[in-house]
């Protein structure tokens, strides 16, 4: 019985000195490293994640342009307030439109040359001051000033409206008073370098002083096209990411752009212009995708508004003066311009329309017709049903057979 013990008790000690050398060994950096080598079976292989893809940055800018704003005598005697004049009513119903965007584009076919010239409506316009005010109230923050009133009040006359409309907060193109200021106007819009000139084929006869040539983007009847190629150019090398060209041309009340118009259009767009936006006719003509071909990227889309009619003036249907109820419609183009700011890619991404009506019998207030054409409400836009379907009428009518006569679409 003592031999049992006495061997058990070996035993156990036998093992606890075996436990106690394996943990000593263990501890010793050659035997791990020996132990470590053992082959075994490999850890499983992790796939590295795919870094994620960059998000592009995209720039965008919406801009809306606007056409005519004429001023006849019956608009100013409705804007008298006793001492000033006050054109906001107007504009009560279109400011939303024009203040959602980025950039508001107007045509300014008036002259601001001061109450002691007389106010006066056609054929030689002068309108009181307070209109600039009101337009930037509206939203308006650039004006074409070239067309075939920029003389109306003379040289002088033409100076003063480009001051009066610059203390508004208003900047202009296509006039100008002094040689060094005809260069291409660049704004910036989200990152996005804008181009804007204008120019008109007509002073209605009033000659350009001697020693003033500077004063007015003008080219008879757009004869040549060089002075327009060069500023698109100089645009290009000034770092213009978009160039937008007004021309004030056309025939006068002609829901068509002529051949020798359309042609302008599209030497314009292969020199580099990517918007081309009309005036003059009063009356709505076609838009148009024009598709340039390009040496180093894909095609250019251009867009052409031949003529986006009247914004706002007196003008009706009245025979044998004026042979169309069309010139109280007007196009109010609204496009949003996209810019890859890695590679620098910019493009017209998106082009829609609405069409405005003035209401010349309710101080001339300029509707959106796409939110009055929705409302079952009339009692808020002073309308008759008689005057509801003769706008329904021609809405449809400007749209199917003018506007997008040209296969344009948005």
């Amino acid at each position: 019985m003592h031999m049992k013990i006495k061997r058990t008790l070996i035993i156990i000690f036998s093992l606890v000195v075996l436990a106690l050398l394996a943990g000593y060994l263990l501890d010793l950096p050659w035997f791990s490293a020996l132990w470590a080598s053992t082959p075994g079976p490999p850890p499983p292989i992790e796939e590295p994640e795919p870094p994620p893809e960059p998000t592009p940055d995209i720039r965008t800018a919406r801009l809306v342009a606007a056409g005519d704003i004429i001023v006849h005598l019956t608009q100013v005697e409705q804007a008298f307030a006793g001492g000033s004049y006050d054109f906001t009513p107007s504009f009560s119903f279109i400011t939303p439109s024009l203040q959602s965007a980025d950039l508001t584009v107007g045509n300014f076919e008036t002259v601001l040359a001061g109450p002691e010239r007389g106010y006066s409506g056609y054929p030689a316009f002068n309108t009181p001051d307070e209109l600039a005010q009101n337009l930037k109230q509206a939203g308006f923050d650039l004006l074409s000033t070239a067309n075939n009133h920029s003389l109306d009040m003379g040289i002088n006359g033409l100076f003063r409206t480009i001051d009066c409309l610059e203390e508004a907060g208003l900047v202009t193109f296509g006039t100008y008073r002094q040689p060094e200021e005809r260069t291409p106007l660049l704004v910036e819009v989200n990152g996005i370098n804008l181009f804007f000139t204008a120019y008109t084929e007509s002073t209605n006869g009033i000659p350009v002083p001697d020693g003033y040539d500077y004063a007015i983007n003008y080219i008879p009847n757009f004869n040549i096209l060089d002075p327009i190629i060069n500023e698109i150019t100089v645009a290009r090398e000034k770092g213009a990411d978009l160039v937008i060209v007004y021309m004030h041309w056309g025939h006068e009340y002609h829901v068509q752009p002529t051949d020798f118009h359309r042609d302008l259009a599209r030497q314009l767009a292969i020199a580099g212009a990517d918007m081309i936006i009309g005036g003059h006719p009063h009356v709505m003509q076609p838009l148009e995708w024009i598709t340039v071909e390009t040496d180093d990227g894909p095609p250019r889309q251009v867009l052409v508004a031949y003529s986006l009619g009247n914004f706002i003036s007196n003008q009706f249907h009245w025979v044998p003066y004026i042979p169309t109820p069309k010139v109280q419609y007007g196009l109010l183009l609204d496009v949003e311009i996209s810019k890859d700011m890695e590679s620098g890619l910019t493009r017209l991404s998106r082009a829609d329309y609405d069409i405005t009506w003035v209401h010349r019998n309710w101080r001339h207030r300029i509707l959106p017709l796409s939110e009055v054409l929705s409302s079952t409400a009339l009692d808020q836009y002073n309308l008759t049903e008689e005057e509801l379907r003769a706008i329904k009428a021609e809405y449809d009518c400007l749209r199917e057979e003018i506007l997008e006569k040209y296969n344009f679409s948005d």
